[in-house]
């Protein structure tokens, strides 16, 4: 049971890399395609205003993919390590994967805002819920 921790996981480095092959594809296409950029300024990080939203937009949720999921891969490892995974903690698991699937979706392609807010917040709360439910339960039966 506890190695199963590792398939959310799993599909998180998947999505992670599907991300980055896309933005990278993006780039490639402003340069070689759209004409709109040289290489040289497609390769600053971050990219130029000038860049096309979808290409930033998919550079900044590549970004996020390497920030707060950190929190869900460190708590998988820990959940492993210590013998703790149970059918609770891969169904979070599996929970968290499909929203930040969903956020990445919806922030690469839509990105609507209500007024200051983007919707996609809507995705990424309950995301950041189950990584702190999954910690509080984790310690909780320490």
């Amino acid at each position: 049971m506890n190695a199963e921790i590792f398939i959310p996981m799993y599909y998180m480095v998947l999505l992670t890399l599907s991300v980055f092959l896309l933005s990278t594809l993006l780039r490639f296409k402003n340069i070689l395609v759209d004409k709109s950029h040289t290489g040289s300024e497609l390769m600053k990080i971050p990219l130029p205003s000038s860049a096309a939203e979808i290409t930033k937009q998919a550079d900044r949720n590549l970004a996020n993919l390497f920030e707060f999921p950190i929190l869900f891969y460190a708590i998988c490892i820990v959940l492993y390590v210590s013998g703790k995974v149970d059918d609770y903690f891969l169904l979070l698991g599996f929970w968290f994967v499909g929203l930040r699937v969903a956020h990445s979706v919806y922030h690469i392609f839509i990105n609507g805002f209500i007024g200051d807010m983007p919707i996609r917040a809507l995705l990424w709360l309950p995301s950041l819920a189950i990584v702190i439910w999954m910690w509080i339960r984790f310690i909780s039966l320490l």
